[in-house]
C-alpha cells in the first residue's frame, strides 16, 4: 500500500500572469514557473463578514483538492492533480494547466446549456434552478454527446462519495481543438439545416472531456472544529449530515440530495450506464483510503504545520467517506 504522493511547491517566486486571473471570494492565481509552464493556484475560500454574521474561513479548503486527487487516483478516475503550494506567503493549492494553449481550448459545460435555455443565466442565482439534469440530458441529446454520458455519470457518483457541493455549469467541460474554428451555435432557431451542420461541425470540434476539478466544496471543508467533533460524537447527526448534502444540480428545478440524484438515474433508463460508471467502487479500500487521509500532510514544512489537518478532522473525513462509498454501493446493488 503505497503514501499518497503530495508535493510541496514553493512557487514564491513564481511570476503572476495577471491577465488571467479571476475575481471571487476565494484567492486565484495563474502562475508562471521557471521552465515556461503555467499553473492554476487557488487558497481556501474566506468569505467576509455580513448582515451581522463573522467572517467564514474555510481552513482546510485547499486539502480537499489535494484529497480527492489522491482518492480519484486510488479508484482509477481521471481526477485533476493538485499538490500544496505556497505563493506570496499564502499556502493553498495548485494544479497544472489542463490545456495547451495554443491548441485546445476548454468549453464548459453551461455553455452548451446556456444555448438551449434562455431561462438560465448562471451569474442570476434567481435562476439556479433551470440548472438541471433534464437540462443535461437534453444538451447531451441535441449535442449529439451521448457517448460522453460515462464521463457524466462517473462524476455524479464521484462528487456523492466527496460530498462535493458545488458542481456547478463551470466546474466540469470539453476540450476542444482550437486549431480548427469553432462554430458555436449560439442561435437554436436558426433554419434546421445549418443548425444541424453548425452542431456537426462543433462535435467533431471536441477532443474529450477535461479532467473532473474544482473538489474544493467537499469533504466537510465548511465545518469548524466544533462541529467536526458534534458529529464525530453523534451518529444520528453524522448520518443526517450525509442524507442532507445536496447536489448543485437539480432535478426537475428541485434542489436535492446526492443520493436521491442518484436513486433518481437508478430509477430511470439510464440504469445500466450509471451501473457501469459505478464499476470504479469496486477499487474502494478503507485501508488504502484511511492512508491517504492520515498521511496526505505529513510531509508539510515546519513553518506550514499550522496547515496540518488535525486528527478528529482526518477521523470525520474518513468516516464519511467509509459511509458514503457503502451507502452508493448499496444503492447500485440494490438494483442489480
Amino acid at each position: 500500500m503505497s503514501e499518497p504522493d503530495v508535493k510541496f511547491i514553493d512557487a514564491s517566486k513564481w511570476i503572476q500572469l495577471e491577465w488571467y486571473n479571476s475575481g471571487g471570494t476565494r484567492a486565484k492565481r495563474v502562475l508562471q514557473s521557471p521552465d515556461g509552464k503555467e499553473w492554476y493556484f487557488k487558497c481556501s475560500e474566506k468569505k467576509p463578514a455580513k448582515n451581522g454574521k463573522p467572517e467564514k474561513y474555510y481552513k482546510y479548503e485547499f486539502w480537499s483538492e489535494v484529497i480527492a486527487y489522491q482518492l480519484g487516483k486510488q479508484l482509477g478516475l481521471d481526477v485533476l492533480r493538485y499538490d500544496v503550494a505556497v505563493h506570496e506567503g499564502v499556502i493553498g493549492c495548485i494544479s497544472p494547466l489542463m490545456i495547451n494553449r495554443e491548441e485546445e481550448q476548454l468549453v464548459e459545460v453551461g455553455r452548451y446549456m446556456t444555448s438551449l435555455n434562455a431561462d438560465f443565466l448562471p451569474e442570476d442565482n434567481s435562476t439556479r434552478n433551470e440548472y438541471t439534469f433534464q437540462l443535461l440530458e437534453q444538451t447531451i441529446n441535441e449535442f449529439r454527446l451521448t457517448g460522453y454520458w460515462p464521463f457524466f455519470f462517473r462524476t455524479i457518483l464521484f462528487d456523492a462519495i466527496i460530498g462535493n457541493t458545488d458542481r456547478h455549469q463551470e466546474n466540469w467541460a470539453f476540450k476542444h481543438n482550437s486549431t480548427f474554428i469553432t462554430i458555436w451555435p449560439e442561435h437554436l432557431d436558426q433554419e434546421n439545416e445549418e443548425k444541424d451542420q453548425g452542431k456537426q461541425l462543433f462535435f467533431r470540434n471536441i477532443i474529450g472531456t477535461a479532467p473532473i476539478y474544482d473538489n474544493g466544496s467537499s469533504l466537510a471543508r465548511e465545518l469548524n472544529d466544533v462541529k467536526v467533533d458534534l458529529l464525530l460524537a453523534d451518529n444520528k447527526a453524522l448520518a443526517k449530515y450525509i442524507d442532507n448534502g445536496s447536489a448543485e444540480m437539480h432535478w426537475e428545478k428541485k434542489k436535492i440530495s446526492h443520493f436521491r440524484l442518484i436513486e433518481n438515474l437508478l430509477n430511470s433508463p439510464y440504469f445500466e450506464e450509471v451501473k457501469k460508471a459505478a464499476s470504479f467502487i469496486n477499487l474502494w479500500d478503507d485501508k488504502a483510503i484511511g492512508k491517504i487521509i492520515n498521511s496526505v500532510d505529513k510531509d508539510l514544512p515546519s513553518d506550514w504545520l499550522y496547515y496540518c489537518i488535525p486528527g478528529q478532522r482526518k477521523a470525520l473525513i474518513i468516516k464519511l467517506l467509509t459511509l458514503r462509498s457503502q451507502k452508493l454501493n448499496a444503492l447500485i446493488h440494490d438494483r442489480i
